[in-house]
């Protein structure tokens, strides 16, 4: 049933990606922001973010998670640190309540997996089958009606919409490398040695290069696909490589993408088979001929920008992948399945 006004709760607003989430969700002409908490109880006065972007009259108060009462709400997102959601979810579920998950907490199946990558115990296994991986262009069937979304991670999201035309009916790739870069918002606001100015300004650098907790993320959802194109895939000889970049500057994200090719495709095939598979989708923009991604279009939308080009007399490809990873990486595409979820035109609080 679609509703004319809903009531929602969001957890960790004051965040970087909770406060663009909100920022989102005051504008949504459906939806009353009811509960926001915080680590540290807040209100208007102690943060200016409030007053100076939501809109006029509006005057929250941010409760702990602890003290929150989301009772009142048809829908809580979680904008909090991994280990959060988890403690939370089944008694929002079982008060009806449904639950968008942007951290890691519900994307991976296994929890075993997920305690080798994010390095705790996970406290609600019982509820991993229940949960959707909230890619619209991926799972846009599976979202309406749904109670448990697992958010994907800013990287996964422009690796996999930049490959999955490519493996949905039929595998075409034999190799996958992921050379991939974000602005330092992805690290979260907490303040670290490796995130402060001092460190980011006019610097660039690689991390995490024996292994990303967002590799696994991607292999997953990749597999799957290929699984489900019937054509089963072992994954420990499916060669999928990634590597994160620090880019110095505050937001923003670019995928390189290079893939071998099983067999030969020509550009124009290619570009017909890109084009056709994001022909109804509404933030997927599949770039002309010369014409490349850039950081400063994306910036603030919910849009991937993509292009793709075949290597001449080569195997290789190379799939180049633009996103915000604040809004397209997270509150935008959180706020996009919650249209798909309750019914809402899907791109409405988005343009």
């Amino acid at each position: 049933m679609v509703r004319d006004e809903m009531k929602v709760g969001v957890a960790g607003c004051l965040g970087y990606t909770g406060f663009e989430l909100v920022k989102l969700l005051d504008k949504h002409p459906n939806i009353t922001l009811e509960v926001l908490t915080a680590r540290t109880p807040n209100t208007v006065s102690a943060d200016p973010r409030f007053s100076l972007q939501l809109k006029q009259g509006y005057n929250p108060t941010i409760s702990t998670l602890e003290d929150a009462d989301f009772s009142t709400c048809e829908l809580v997102f979680f904008a909090t640190p991994h280990g959060v959601c988890m403690e939370h979810a089944k008694k929002l579920l079982n008060e009806g309540i449904t639950v968008i998950d942007l951290s890691a907490d519900f994307r991976l199946g296994d929890p075993k997996l997920f305690e080798t990558w994010y390095g705790m115990k996970h406290s609600a296994p019982e509820l991993l089958d229940e949960a959707v991986y909230g890619l619209p262009e991926l799972n846009r069937e599976c979202l309406a009606g749904t109670k448990l979304i697992a958010m994907p991670g800013c990287y996964p999201t422009s690796v996999i919409l930049g490959v999955l035309p490519l493996i949905e009916t039929k595998c075409l790739i034999n190799t996958l490398i992921a050379d991939c870069k974000s602005g330092v918002s992805g690290a979260g606001r907490s303040a670290t040695s490796s995130t402060i100015y001092g460190e980011v300004a006019e610097n660039f650098k690689a991390y995490a290069v024996h292994g990303h907790r967002h590799l696994p993320e991607i292999k997953q959802e990749i597999i799957g696909i290929v699984n489900k194109s019937k054509k089963q895939v072992d994954s420990d000889n499916f060669d999928i490589q990634f590597t994160p970049h620090l880019l110095p500057m505050f937001r923003g994200l670019y995928s390189s993408i290079y893939i071998e090719l099983i067999e030969d495709i020509k550009q124009d095939a290619l570009t017909e088979l890109y084009k056709a598979r994001y022909a109804s989708e509404p933030f997927v923009k599949i770039l002309p001929k010369g014409v490349l991604p850039e950081t400063r279009f994306v910036r603030e939308s919910n849009e991937v920008h993509l292009y793709v080009n075949k290597f001449e007399k080569s195997s290789y490809l190379n799939i180049l992948v633009a996103e915000d990873n604040l809004i397209k990486g997270a509150a935008g595409q959180a706020v996009q399945v919650m249209n798909l979820v309750f019914g809402f035109a899907e791109t409405i609080g988005l343009k």
